[in-house]
């Protein structure tokens, strides 16, 4: 395996942050209308922390596709987003089957990654941008 690029720890370690407070903001909205359970924040836990790794993974599959020739880098990122969606699609089934974890958490924790690559992309489109 080959070593981590920074800008893969960097970035991930942002998506974690952004999915720690997308999380936190979740949970105290079930709380707040009272439909918080031990099954919404294992839900929470298992969309986010999968949503982390599929982030880390998707990196991790571009860092290895861009040591080799075309047809090898497309074959390698055409398997690393099918491995990927493959344990999406697991943790769906996952969260759907097994009573212990809330489906709708679980999915909303899959998007806080997405969520927090929209709020880094806007934050730098509008950085140095005066406010009017």
């Amino acid at each position: 395996m080959s070593k981590i690029d920074p800008t893969i720890k960097k970035e991930t370690g942002y998506i974690a942050i952004t999915v720690l407070i997308l999380s936190a903001l979740m949970e105290a909205v079930y709380l707040i209308i009272g439909r918080w359970e031990l099954g919404v924040l294992l839900g929470n836990l298992l969309g986010g922390g999968v949503g982390i790794l599929n982030f880390f993974l998707m990196g991790m599959g571009l860092q290895s596709a861009l040591n080799k020739d075309e047809k090898g880098a497309k074959a390698t990122v055409s398997f690393s987003h099918t491995m990927r969606f493959m344990l999406l699609a697991g943790v769906l089934v996952l969260a759907y089957f097994v009573d212990i974890f809330k489906l709708l958490p679980t999915v909303l924790a899959l998007f806080f990654p997405s969520i927090g690559v929209y709020i880094k992309t806007f934050l730098i489109k509008n950085k140095g941008k005066d406010a009017t």
